[in-house]
């Protein structure tokens, strides 16, 4: 299904861009930012928001590779026109260059296609890489690859890194030492700008399912993650009547939604779906989410968060939670994550490899107040400590567009 999308989205693409970019963009330059999905977007959203503060006249290009991201970006401001990115094919990509003729381009944290880099260096069009950052065991760095990436790497016109961690990660690639600048991280400027426009969900705020009741909010789960959870929580809710669960499921589609409830069920949990939220019974001990775009006004209403994908793959966003200074704690799988390791090393977070360790965890948490304010300030605070990347960043290209006019 995704991959029709993205194939049928792709079609045509080029004959769409001659007709319409000329007359939509006028006379006005082109600022290109390329992001992989959804996720990236919100990370390059605030650097975009200050762009166009800077410079209204500025014309916000941006590319997105999967359907989901694109489906999901509504085109209104700070964005001007909004694509995919064709597939890498030399030939394809020329054209599309020539096209959209960028003034510079952006790629948010990973997504780099060779043909683009190349094609880009090529015309002489800076490109940049924001929100960098690399696992320390990326494939990036076996001898093969690496060879691969240095030829690549070196190519781009500056490297935005998160920290000065990653500094020596880009220098192996190839990246020049004065082309690296740590910016910091956009998702830290995403996360708070979005917690202060955040409107808790106003079904819930007085509604009785959750009254007087201690919220475990999951977020983002796969069902790894719901396999050890709902077991934790079945055990802890033993104990303690007045605690509910609320699952986010990351893709809440009709057969994810079916599967959670199923394992409620089993474990004894009785269930209801946000779409029937008016059906809800006092015996209801769980929240199923089953649309997208609430997870960050869900989360403003926990006692303590769990991050999904961390008992799966790779852990999803833990700076959501941590904004509105709640315990926060996640599984083993994190690895990809340098605010994760931030979190747990500023005692802003809590890291469980098992079923008993997460009963263990919320017993104290729903217990010790003392303990559970001590992990959610820390959380927010380390949040607040680290917002401004996206005005660095922001800035710096503001004045390479003005060197380029």
């Amino acid at each position: 299904m995704k991959t029709r999308k993205g194939l049928s989205g792709r079609f045509g693409l080029i004959k769409k861009l001659k007709n319409e970019l000329p007359v939509k963009k006028s006379d006005r330059d082109v600022t290109w930012f390329h992001v992989s999905s959804y996720g990236e977007f919100l990370q390059a959203k605030p650097v975009l928001d200050q762009l166009k503060k800077k410079n209204p006249k500025l014309f916000i290009f941006v590319t997105v590779f999967s359907p989901s991201g694109f489906e999901n970006i509504k085109v209104e401001q700070p964005i001007d026109y909004l694509c995919y990115l064709p597939f890498d094919r030399y030939f394809t990509i020329k054209k599309f260059i020539s096209i959209i003729n960028p003034k510079i381009a952006v790629i948010v944290r990973h997504d780099i296609w060779p043909n683009c880099v190349w094609l880009l260096h090529k015309k002489g069009i800076p490109l940049y890489l924001i929100d960098a950052s690399l696992p320390k065991n990326s494939s990036r760095f076996k001898p093969l690859f690496r060879y691969l990436n240095q030829v690549l790497f070196c190519k781009l016109a500056g490297v935005f890194v998160i920290s000065e961690e990653e500094v020596r990660k880009f220098q192996k690639l190839g990246v020049e030492s004065d082309k690296i600048k740590i910016f910091g991280d956009t998702k830290y400027d995403q996360v708070y700008e979005r917690s202060l426009n955040n409107e808790k969900i106003t079904q819930l705020i007085d509604h009785p399912i959750l009254s007087n009741k201690k919220v475990l909010v999951a977020g983002s789960t796969w069902q790894e993650d719901e396999a050890v959870l709902i077991s934790a929580f079945r055990q802890v809710h033993e104990k303690n009547k007045d605690t509910f669960l609320i699952i986010a499921p990351h893709e809440p589609a009709l057969k994810r939604i079916t599967d959670i409830e199923q394992q409620c069920h089993k474990a004894n949990i009785k269930t209801v779906r946000w779409s029937d939220l008016g059906k809800f019974e006092n015996e209801t001990k769980c929240l199923i989410i089953d649309r997208i775009g609430l997870l960050s006004a869900i989360y403003s209403l926990g006692d303590v968060a769990f991050v999904g994908g961390s008992f799966y793959y790779k852990i999803h966003n833990v700076l959501e939670p941590a904004v509105f200074g709640i315990p926060v704690f996640f599984g083993p799988k994190m690895t990809t994550s340098a605010e994760a390791y931030k979190l747990l090393e500023h005692e802003a977070a809590l890291i469980v490899n098992s079923v008993a360790q997460i009963v263990n965890l919320l017993t104290k948490i729903f217990k010790n107040t003392k303990f559970a304010k001590k992990y959610g300030d820390n959380a927010k605070n380390l949040v607040k400590q680290n917002i401004g990347s996206s005005k660095r960043i922001a800035a710096f290209l503001i004045d390479k567009l003005k060197d380029r006019t």
